[in-house]
């Protein structure tokens, strides 16, 4: 392993990087703003979803907010091995070997394939005993189960589409995406008007209208994905299959599970914070929900500068230059933090007309607004986790934001939200634990990326 003084020795000409990399590949806002445009779209769905489900009322609200929460921890799951994808193909592009690029596409896509359809007959069969852990009254508690099942029938779809986003940003390009993302988002919002409230001559569904209005436009954006790779019409082409390859698919695997374990047990440690909210009421719930969706435009933006960083990471490390790598991961986080705090600060201030627009109900209007004001302030904290972290994958070191994670979400935020339950402090202080998590999280993956371990061979 390269020490961080031997690396910072190492120097390629422009002309040499440029001979294995596109200039849009190399340019942070190149492969940022597409990625964060087709986020803040994806966000702004999410709040015409909020405004449909409801106009049907607080129990509806909570429900498809619950039933989103479950099926974000399964495909969490799932989405962990575009993790490998994206170091694999972002160091494949970086040296110019584009069908092997193509190669790990095509295991990436039937490895995710194969798991939706294992989590479509999990969330069938255990959706409702865990949607029960969650205190939602009756009424509440039938609403999310039949969106989760519903959900989780485009659950194979839904892996599909992330990893062809993931596998493109990776080789350089984030428009494609983009366009697709635009097209799919017209259809979801179309559907979701439809299906959830019957007009446009659809049907009346409710909560399930919500679930097909996802999971039919993801599935046509998915198809479309095939269509245009099938067809050449991607940067990543159709590999030649000269012989299969198992030490990639072990490459992929071992890249991607300490992403997957990460990502478990991130989902499963904000389903134990969710949980201990639901503690608290509906109101609540809804309060939690509604403000995670309000702040989803900072969160998007964070991403889209953690794609960017892993791609510029991971492109450099396979043009042998990881001098620029170590600089564009830092020059990602200056960004994101910039961005990130404009935008969650701006959202804070005005949280309170924006939750007054979504519902209705004074007390889950405070709550919200109490709620986004301790996650707003954390944006600067959240934005070098992004950024760093996605840096720190795109290199393939999925091992150290997997200990980070646990240390600060685990150790910090549900230990102090679990010391306020038991003195039975208000949900106020539930929300605050959130301050700690961020705080610790930020310092240990500075100090990651600034000791440059993770410039290393992929073997």
């Amino acid at each position: 392993m390269a020490s961080i003084d031997q690396a910072s020795d190492i120097e390629v000409s422009q002309e040499e990087i440029e001979k294995v990399s596109s200039p849009e590949t190399l340019s942070i806002w190149g492969l940022a703003w597409p990625s964060i445009l087709a986020n803040i779209l994806f966000a702004a769905v999410g709040i015409v979803g909020l405004k449909a489900v409801g106009a049907l009322g607080t129990e509806a609200l909570a429900a498809v907010g619950t039933g989103q929460r479950i099926f974000f921890v399964i495909q969490s799951l799932i989405m962990a091995v575009s993790t490998g994808t994206t170091a694999l193909i972002a160091r494949a592009y970086g040296s110019g070997n584009k069908n092997e690029g193509a190669l790990v596409l095509f295991d990436s896509l039937w490895i995710g394939i194969a798991l939706g359809v294992f989590t479509t007959f999990v969330g069938w069969i255990y959706g409702e005993n865990i949607l029960g852990l969650f205190g939602l009254n009756e009424q509440s508690k039938e609403l999310a189960v039949d969106y989760l099942k519903y959900s989780m029938l485009f659950s194979a779809m839904f892996s599909a589409s992330f990893i062809f986003g993931a596998a493109l940003r990776a080789a350089g390009d984030a428009k494609t995406p983009l366009a697709i993302m635009i097209f799919q988002n017209i259809i979801n919002v179309f559907l979701l008007i439809g299906l959830v409230n019957g007009s446009f001559g659809l049907p009346n569904l409710g909560v399930v209208g919500a679930a097909f209005a996802w999971g039919i436009s993801f599935t046509i954006g998915t198809l479309i994905c095939f269509f245009l790779w099938l067809s050449n019409l991607t940067i990543i082409k159709r590999p030649n299959f000269n012989s299969f390859n198992r030490n990639r698919i072990k490459l992929i695997l071992k890249i991607s599970t300490p992403a997957t374990i990460e990502q478990g047990i991130f989902q499963f440690g904000l389903l134990i914070y969710f949980w201990i909210i639901s503690l608290y009421g509906t109101a609540p719930v809804a309060a939690y929900n509604i403000g995670i969706n309000i702040l989803m435009l900072s969160f998007m933006i964070g991403q889209g500068f953690s794609i960017a960083g892993a791609t510029l990471t991971g492109q450099f490390l396979g043009a042998d230059n990881p001098k620029e790598a170590k600089r564009s991961g830092w020059r990602s986080t200056g960004l994101s933090i910039i961005s990130m705090t404009f935008i969650g600060l701006t959202v804070a201030i005005f949280s309170k007309e924006i939750s007054g627009f979504l519902i209705n109900d004074p007390e889950v209007i405070r709550l919200t607004v109490i709620f986004v004001w301790f996650l707003g302030s954390m944006q600067p904290l959240m934005a070098i986790e992004f950024a760093l972290g996605g840096a720190l994958r795109g290199a393939g070191d999925t091992k150290s934001p997997l200990i980070i994670t646990m240390i600060g979400l685990v150790f910090f935020r549900l230990s102090v939200a679990f010391v306020f339950l038991v003195f039975n402090l208000p949900i106020e202080y539930i929300f605050s634990s959130l301050m700690i998590d961020y705080l610790v999280k930020a310092v240990l993956f500075s100090y990651r990326f600034n000791s440059g371990k993770w410039i290393k061979k992929l073997v």
